[in-house]
């Protein structure tokens, strides 16, 4: 079980104690790319759907029963041993986490730049758990040396033609100066572990839709930055999140935010 997972939901439900009401769910879905979390209030709260397979056609044996249940307690779902179920409980927990930081916008420190913006650049090996699509061109041209550790079965391991390596070690971080780390790997993964093994990093910035909790814990733990997106307009996300899409059909319907450590 993540550390980090359960130190994030410790601090959401810390703070959302003071709530005189927490709002009512009012849908929850496990879409093919993304999971959601949608609120009566009209807030939504995003998850990276992992990979899961079955022998049936049901993929979570408790279907129908999830938008009945309070927030918090979905929030818990983040440290459940269901991949699925961990899913929708990083939804709520990022939309109870997005409420709280709107509340309380003076305890974060949000940055105008984009997140890569402010990690060092020069000569420098870079390292990345999860892959993202977008950020690897950028991470190539940026540092001199790439390591993706990822354990998608439709990545094969070893040097890519782009001059990136596809790794399932995360030993293989050893000697990066910068770490990406995507927000569901970070929650689902051992985040633990993996700084252990990036042990000589000069940055670590967590990143992604799923990435949408509260940054607290995971500065604690030395990262220095954390990039998140607020979905905006719920119709155009769900729309898009229903109908098999990922980020590149959901960012337009949100807003991305960077949150500096203090």
């Amino acid at each position: 079980m993540s550390e980090l997972a359960k130190d994030i939901l410790h601090a959401v439900r810390d703070q959302a104690s003071i709530f005189s009401s927490i709002p009512e769910v009012r849908m929850v879905a496990m879409s093919l790319g993304y999971t959601f979390v949608e609120l009566e209030n009209d807030r939504m709260g995003i998850c990276f759907t992992p990979r899961a397979s079955s022998p049936s056609c049901t993929h979570y044996s408790r279907a129908g029963s999830l938008s009945k249940m309070g927030l918090l307690e979905l929030a818990g779902l983040m440290i459940s041993d269901n991949p699925l179920e961990k899913s929708v409980g990083i939804a709520a927990a990022n939309v109870l986490s997005q409420i709280i930081m709107d509340r309380e916008p003076d305890k974060f420190q949000f940055s105008d730049q984009d997140l890569m913006d402010i990690a060092p650049v020069g000569p420098l090996k870079a390292g990345m758990v999860g892959y993202i699509a977008p950020f690897v061109p950028m991470l190539l041209k940026r540092y001199r040396s790439l390591t993706i550790v990822d354990d998608n079965p439709e990545f094969n391991p070893g040097k890519q033609a782009n001059g990136c390596l596809i790794s399932r070690n995360i030993t293989d971080l050893s000697n990066v100066d910068v770490l990406i780390i995507t927000g569901s790997a970070a929650v689902v993964g051992d985040f633990d572990k993996i700084l252990n093994a990036a042990n000589s990093t000069r940055f670590i910035g967590i990143v992604g839709p799923s990435a949408g909790w509260l940054p607290g814990p995971a500065f604690d733990k030395g990262v220095h930055a954390v990039g998140g997106t607020k979905i905006l307009n719920i119709d155009g996300a769900r729309s898009a999140i229903l109908e098999g899409g990922g980020f590149p059909h959901i960012k337009k319907f949100g807003l991305k935010y960077t949150l500096v450590n203090k």
